[in-house]
C-alpha cells in the first residue's frame, strides 16, 4: 500500500470510529475503500455538487465546512452545514437519482471522494452500512422537503 493509501486508511479508521453508520465495516473493507478513495480539495465558495446533476460521487469531509443548499425560490436556501467526519452525496448514489441539493465549500475543504461503482462494489458486502446510508438519505430528504415547502409561494411571486 502506498503512503497516500496508508494516510487515507488512517482517515477512514478515524471516520469509522466517529460514525456509527460505518461501525460494521471491518479492516478489510476499510482497506478496499482506501483503494478506491480519491483525495480531493475545494476552495471556498466552490460548488462541490449541484442540485439536479447526475449523482456519481459520495464524499466524506476530512477538513473544512460545507453548506447544503436547495434551489428554492426566490433565493437558494441553506438547509444544513456539515463539517469533518460528515458525509454527503449518499442519496443520489444509492438511489440513482439526480442530486436533490447543492453542496458548496464554506472554506477550504478536503474530502475523500468515492465514485459510485467503487463505493458500491465495497459496500455490497456490508448491507448494514447500505441500510444505514439509506436511512440517513430518507431523513435528509425529509429535511429538504420541509425546507422547500417553507419556501413555497402559492401565488407564484
Amino acid at each position: 500500500m502506498t503512503d497516500d493509501k496508508v494516510t487515507v486508511l488512517a482517515i477512514l479508521e478515524r471516520f469509522r470510529a466517529a460514525n456509527k453508520d460505518f461501525a460494521a465495516i471491518d479492516a478489510h473493507g476499510l482497506g478496499r475503500l482506501a483503494e478506491v478513495a480519491m483525495d480531493v480539495s475545494f476552495q471556498p465558495n466552490t460548488a462541490i455538487i449541484r442540485q439536479g446533476q447526475t449523482a456519481k460521487t459520495f464524499y466524506v469531509i476530512v477538513r473544512g465546512t460545507v453548506r447544503v443548499m436547495t434551489d428554492a425560490k426566490p433565493e437558494p436556501t441553506e438547509v444544513a452545514r456539515l463539517g469533518p467526519g460528515s458525509f454527503f452525496g449518499e442519496m443520489g448514489v444509492l438511489n440513482d437519482e439526480p442530486r436533490t441539493a447543492s453542496v458548496v465549500a464554506v472554506d477550504e475543504v478536503r474530502c475523500l471522494a468515492f465514485d459510485k461503482a467503487g463505493l458500491l462494489s465495497v459496500l455490497e458486502d456490508y448491507p448494514k452500512i447500505l441500510h444505514a446510508l439509506g436511512t440517513v438519505g430518507v431523513v435528509r430528504a425529509g429535511h429538504l422537503a420541509d425546507a422547500q415547502a417553507a419556501d413555497f409561494d402559492i401565488d407564484g411571486e
